[in-house]
């Protein structure tokens, strides 16, 4: 029966804790393009190669091997890192687009002369997905757009996207995604959700939304370290301010450099709040400062006992 009950909770977009589900009302002064806050996104990121690389369900080929000297194979090495970099280039994040589907013109002469709602779409190559036009005639006779579901199905009709189907597959849905997030798949989620989804569609946002709340919830944030959604997690937990389970992770993991960068996008978004006006620490110190701010009482005991032990930061991707 508990199962159920959490089943039902995320499938309608979430699960329920308080701490999980506060937004924050007020806007970040930067946007998540902005060449700063690409930057630290980037770098708390990390550049894990052996999980950027990792094993993936793909077509069996041919291994090729190569002698090299030492010149050559720092080449390699170097090719290797630009090629990780390029893996973990964040996927978009978008305000939900408005909906469609305003009338044009009724006609109640043209009522009842189709079984179903005829489409008319503009299939010249040069317009774009987002600008051609794409109209419906209703039973009733009214002429109206085309909803954005429409257009989406209409748009893979003529001009297939590889891997992107005609409906919305089960595992972004329902019980099946709930499923799939309680194994821990939270990348595989919102990978299929990258192929399927516009970024700005109302279903895009949803899956993520619900991907980022679960690992939230959980603790699960090492999941998506050193993959490319993890700047679109963390700008998610930003602009809601829900940072003390992130802080927590990385204090416990030795990040503190991570934290550090942490602290300053928050400065960066939010340069009109109490604690970026009054904060007087810089360096591993405004770690400690910025938990004791928000009451963080634990965390900062933590992250005290963290700088005074001075152990080792994780290597940081510059």
């Amino acid at each position: 029966m508990a199962n159920r009950s959490w089943l039902l909770r995320l499938a309608v977009g979430g699960l329920s804790r308080a701490s999980c589900r506060y937004k924050s009302t007020q806007q970040p002064a930067k946007s998540v393009t902005d060449e700063q806050v690409q930057k630290l996104l980037t770098r708390m990121t990390g550049l894990d190669l052996d999980k950027v690389f990792k094993t993936r369900r793909e077509p069996l080929s041919q291994p090729v091997y190569k002698l090299v000297d030492e010149h050559q194979l720092k080449k390699a090495q170097m090719e290797t890192v630009e090629r990780a970099r390029e893996l973990l280039q964040m996927p978009p994040v978008l305000p939900q687009r408005k909906e469609k589907g305003e009338l044009i013109q009724g006609d109640a002469k043209l009522a009842g002369l189709e079984d179903t709602n005829v489409v008319f779409t503009d299939i010249s190559q040069t317009e774009s997905n987002s600008s051609r036009r794409i109209v419906v005639r209703e039973k009733n006779g009214n002429l109206r757009e085309a909803t954005w579901n429409e257009r989406d199905r209409m748009c893979q009709i003529y001009f297939p996207a590889l891997g992107r189907q005609l409906t919305l597959p089960a595992m972004l849905q329902g019980s099946d995604l709930a499923r799939l997030l309680k194994e821990q798949r939270h990348e595989e989620v919102l990978e299929r959700a990258n192929i399927q989804c516009e970024p700005d569609s109302v279903d895009y946002i949803r899956v993520h939304h619900a991907v980022y709340d679960d690992i939230a919830s959980r603790g699960l944030y090492d999941l998506l370290r050193s993959t490319r959604h993890f700047g679109g997690l963390l700008w998610y937990l930003m602009t809601r301010q829900l940072l003390k389970g992130i802080v927590e992770d990385m204090l416990e993991r030795n990040l503190i450099e991570d934290a550090i960068d942490l602290v300053g996008l928050f400065k960066l978004c939010y340069p009109d709040h109490e604690f970026s006006k009054g904060s007087t620490k810089a360096g591993k110190k405004c770690v400690q400062e910025f938990c004791e701010h928000h009451g963080w009482s634990d965390l900062a005991t933590l992250a005290s006992a963290k700088i005074n032990a001075r152990e080792p930061c994780s290597a940081q991707a510059q």
